[in-house]
């Protein structure tokens, strides 16, 4: 009798078994050393339950230099992009289909190492399961609120080799009823899907979209050339996930480096010199400068489940410069919030109908694109710090730059930077974007003797945040425009940058 035994014989059976079939560990564990920290280290609190982890310095961290820099342990592409982004890094150019013909997934990678790579880590399990990929539901609402994709869900409960993943909250008790009957529900049909049979399945499928909206970070993508920011994916960095918020933070996260680079690559860098023992903070997208207190708290409590009680929290709204947007119509000089009886100033009461019925107008012009029109009504009510007076002017700026009008567009690119300066202070990223381009305009209008200082205060600017490092090709940009205004008599008039 031939008692010969080959996988062939019963890979018609192993083609229908499912990750719940064989045990879930052996999917790849996360890896363990993922993230890099420098002069910085997770603090877990007494009463973690309340207060849970923050991230502390143990050293001076100079502004610009890296904190931690974090590969994520979980990511999902935007289901939007999948044609021409690789569903493993995220990057451009992705004409790589999966090694399945007929998979169900419409994934693209960029090179057939990171469909293999994407194969190992966690497509294997999925690509014939065409239930599943139908499942997506990353709307722009959902996205809003970070709900779990099908696959990241899946990604969590089968790696983290746990009920949850490892060491990240959920805040579950505090999901509105309507949210957790969703989360649910899903997995309910996830566990239907593949036949997961475990007791707590659908339970642990529930948590782990709660951790997944708590902890997730939207992975952004910044074209310089255009100041547009889009929105790549999300994904789940262990490390970085116990930096906490802060409206008025002392670090920023940054994707990626220069084109080419890993765009799904964390590094927070020091946004000002931090002193020993201070707690890192970055900004979950709301921040004191740009957005009223009562509104940035609202938005907390509902995105994250949270009170913000931040340094910028606990001032007043008296001393919170965002709400006051408008100009006194009677001294021009004081700074007003909408409704506020009086100018400190002058002491007169400001004619809000008036202002009200002027801002009406302004705004049918901005949506038109009528910023020309705009902008004089804006002038007789917004104070010229108002960052709604500095956006009008920057796009302003950008018409008179595309007529080749540099003188003019520099002069409103001038009055946007005073509003960026004065909103998000004189060291910021918003600023350094209006001085780099203040610079560019400034030498295609041949005003040379401005453009030196405001190269120089860029190069400033860019070296305090790290820009010089995280954005290699913008900063050389500038080294070349300043070499080149060592010697202006060099240049030829009709010279562009």
């Amino acid at each position: 009798m031939d008692l010969h035994f080959s996988l062939d014989d019963v890979s018609q059976y192993t083609r229908k078994l499912t990750p719940a079939h064989i045990d879930y560990r052996v999917w790849p564990p996360i890896p363990n050393e993922s993230a890099s920290w420098n002069k910085a280290h997770i603090e877990d609190h007494v009463d973690a339950k309340k207060h849970g982890s923050s991230v502390m310095s143990t050293q001076k961290i100079s502004s610009g230099k890296v904190v931690i820099q974090e590969y994520p342990q979980i990511k999902h592409l935007d289901h939007s992009l999948v044609f021409y982004r690789c569903s493993q890094c995220f990057r451009r150019n992705a004409d790589v289909k999966c090694r399945n013909k007929n998979c169900p997934w419409d994934l693209h990678y960029c090179n057939k190492k990171c469909e293999a790579r994407h194969w190992s880590s966690s497509h294997r399990w999925l690509c014939r399961f065409p239930e599943l990929s139908k499942y997506i539901d990353m709307t722009q609402e959902n996205f809003q609120f970070h709900t779990g994709e099908t696959p990241m869900i899946l990604k969590s409960y089968f790696i983290s080799n746990q009920a949850k993943i490892p060491s990240l909250v959920s805040n579950l008790d505090k999901h509105g009823l309507s949210d957790r009957k969703k989360y649910r529900e899903k997995a309910q049909m996830i566990a239907a899907v593949l036949h997961l049979i475990r007791d707590n399945a659908v339970n642990e499928l529930a948590e782990i979209q709660g951790q997944i909206r708590c902890n997730t970070i939207a992975i952004r993508e910044t074209n310089h050339e255009w100041g547009v920011t889009e929105i790549l994916g999300k994904a789940i960095y262990l490390s970085a996930s116990k930096i906490n918020h802060s409206c008025d933070p002392n670090a920023i996260a940054y994707f990626g480096k220069d084109p080419g680079h890993d765009p799904c690559l964390l590094r927070v860098r020091a946004s000002r010199d931090i002193p020993p023992q201070e707690q890192i903070c970055i900004s979950y997208a709301f921040t004191a400068a740009k957005h009223e207190k009562e509104a940035r708290q609202n938005s907390l409590q509902t995105l994250y489940f949270f009170h913000c009680q931040c340094g910028a929290c606990r001032m007043s709204n008296e001393e919170n410069y965002a709400a006051y947007i408008y100009q006194c119509p009677n001294c021009s000089k004081g700074r007003l919030a909408a409704g506020q009886v009086s100018c400190r100033d002058c002491k007169k009461r400001p004619d809000w109908m008036k202002i009200a019925m002027i801002e009406q107008k302004a705004d049918t012009h901005v949506e038109k694109g009528q910023y020309v029109a705009a902008a004089k009504l804006q002038e007789i009510i917004y104070h010229k710090s108002a960052l709604q007076w500095g956006e009008v002017m920057d796009k302003l700026g950008e018409r008179f730059a595309e007529r080749e009008d540099y003188e003019k567009a520099a002069k409103c690119v001038m009055a946007s930077l005073k509003a960026v300066r004065d909103t998000f202070g004189a060291t910021s990223i918003e600023t350094s974007h209006e001085l780099k381009k203040l610079s560019s305009l400034l030498f295609n209008g041949q005003n040379y003797d401005k453009a030196k200082s405001i190269v120089i205060e860029a190069i400033r600017v860019y070296k305090a945040l790290g820009l010089d490092e995280q954005n290699g090709t913008e900063y050389k940009e500038l080294e070349k425009v300043k070499k080149m205004l060592k010697n202006v008599p060099d240049i030829p008039f009709t010279t562009k940058i």
